[in-house]
């Protein structure tokens, strides 16, 4: 039995627990409805959404979700990787097969271009491509354009990586991707089937080591965690090698960044005087140019002032060799807790950053759970950036990205307050525009258009007898 009930105003809609919707087919909605399922344009996501990566203007973010209803036919119960398009409210899924299905298995941490045409990242899935047939993660470039998936961890020859493949970093345009991989067919230097870094060359095919010592010779221990500057020359990565660079002897996990161009490694994890650092480093980001270099450490030598035994958020400039603390209280106060995970903004000037600190922004943090801050190297000051319109978030919020000009921050939080209206209990991607104050959740399923004006309403109950 079918009751339909009329009445004017702007467009056809169907009413489902309570709510006006979109009604796009009549037929469609209700055998929808039969069968307990319907996609719901602009609905919030029934998984959660995380791991963020923003194009250069801010327009676009990327980000990997366990949600089921971003998209209509997501039907493969796995985490896949989406795009959502913040000016016309589209969400589009990235990590489909090649014949536009489904994927067979989990996407992740997503790298998207400074336009957001190509988004890299690492799928577990064997059907993105007609043929894939290593049994390994790999690494894959998606182009929105022309809508082909391309893998990226390939030999020089063409050959698929023979070893795991994870954290994809894209370059601005789209031709580098530099990644971490178990693999030892990818460069003729490296036999151990350790994590290394490499850089594949999207344009030419060529698939380099870059991981590895001045006498070109793979570096002993693992490396990962690649970040590129603008154009791909440069890449920093974290490693625990000591013989990637002369007199490392600290036995732990240093910064490096590799100048493609000249075939130098330096460590920047190290104090302005060069001496080494006495904790762990991890997780680099560069500016464009690859003059700065953000990481954070365990490290309590590397600055001057007193880090107060917490990790820390630092900068060098590889320049003048000058290295500062991002994570401070005031000028010179002492955070009072951990601070992780950096993404520069293109000129360094801006660097944002998790923090479980309570006194980096001079306002009262009483949430007790991990914040997205973002400080000003220019001015010195610290603002929350995981903030809504009803105040900070009342869940953690993590694993920040960041525009070019620093004004756009994406991240995802547990936080039901951010916005208006959050009720599905699950993490969701959110993006802070910081000159107009607001954070818009961007993990939503793809926006209606808006019907024009003078149409009709129709809402209806479906009973099934």
């Amino acid at each position: 039995m079918l009751q339909r009930e009329w009445s004017k105003g702007r467009g056809r809609r169907i009413r489902v627990a309570g709510r006006l919707l979109p009604l796009v087919a009549l037929g469609w909605a209700a055998a929808a409805l039969a069968a307990g399922m319907l996609f719901i344009p602009g609905g919030e996501g029934d998984g959660p959404s995380l791991n963020a990566a923003v194009s250069a203007d801010g327009r676009y973010v990327a980000f990997a979700s366990d949600a089921a209803n971003l998209v209509s036919d997501d039907d493969n119960g796995l985490r896949d990787v989406f795009l959502h398009d913040t000016q016309t409210g589209d969400t589009v899924r990235i990590s489909v097969a090649h014949d536009g299905n489904d994927a067979d298995d989990a996407s992740d941490w997503p790298s998207i271009s400074a336009d957001g045409r190509y988004v890299a990242y690492q799928s577990f899935a064997s059907n993105l491509l007609l043929i894939d047939n290593n049994m390994e993660p790999d690494i894959f470039v998606y182009d929105r354009q022309t809508g082909a998936t391309t893998r990226a961890s390939l030999t020089s020859e063409g050959n698929p990586a023979a070893g795991a493949s994870f954290e994809p970093a894209i370059s601005a345009d789209g031709r580098f991707v530099a990644f971490a991989s178990t693999a030892i067919n990818l460069d003729p230097a490296d036999d151990d089937p350790a994590y290394d870094v490499f850089l594949h060359d999207r344009q030419t095919g060529d698939t380099e080591l870059i991981s590895f010592d001045a006498a070109e010779e793979r570096g002993v221990g693992f490396a990962g965690a690649p970040a590129l500057s603008a154009d791909g020359r440069l890449v920093a990565f974290s490693s625990g090698s000591p013989d990637l660079v002369p007199n490392d002897d600290n036995g732990l996990e240093d910064i490096f960044v590799r100048d493609r161009q000249t075939g130098q490694t330096a460590r920047v994890s190290v104090d302005a005087n060069g001496a080494e650092a006495d904790g762990d480093s991890y997780e680099p980001s560069l500016s464009a140019d690859g003059r700065y270099v953000a990481f954070w450490s365990y490290a309590a030598n590397l600055v001057g002032s007193d880090t107060g035994g917490w990790a820390g958020v630092y900068v060098h400039d590889r320049q003048t060799g000058d290295i500062t603390l991002a994570s401070r209280a005031g000028e010179d106060g002492v955070a009072d807790g951990d601070s992780f995970r950096p993404r520069l903004s293109a000129d360094g000037r801006y660097v944002v950053f998790e923090s479980e600190a309570t006194n980096l922004t001079g306002t009262p943090d009483t949430n007790q759970v991990a914040d997205v801050v973002i400080h000003d190297r220019q001015t010195g000051g610290t603002a929350l950036a995981s903030v809504g319109a009803a105040g900070p978030g009342d869940g953690e919020s993590l694993r920040p990205a960041l525009s070019a000009d620093g004004g756009h921050v994406a991240f995802h939080s547990d936080a039901a307050n951010l916005v208006a209206d959050d009720g599905n209990g699950v993490g969701d991607v959110f993006l802070r525009h910081r000159a107009a104050g607001t954070t818009a959740r961007v993990s939503l399923a793809a926006a209606e258009a808006e019907p024009p004006d003078e149409m009709v309403y129709l809402s209806f109950v479906v009973a099934l007898d």
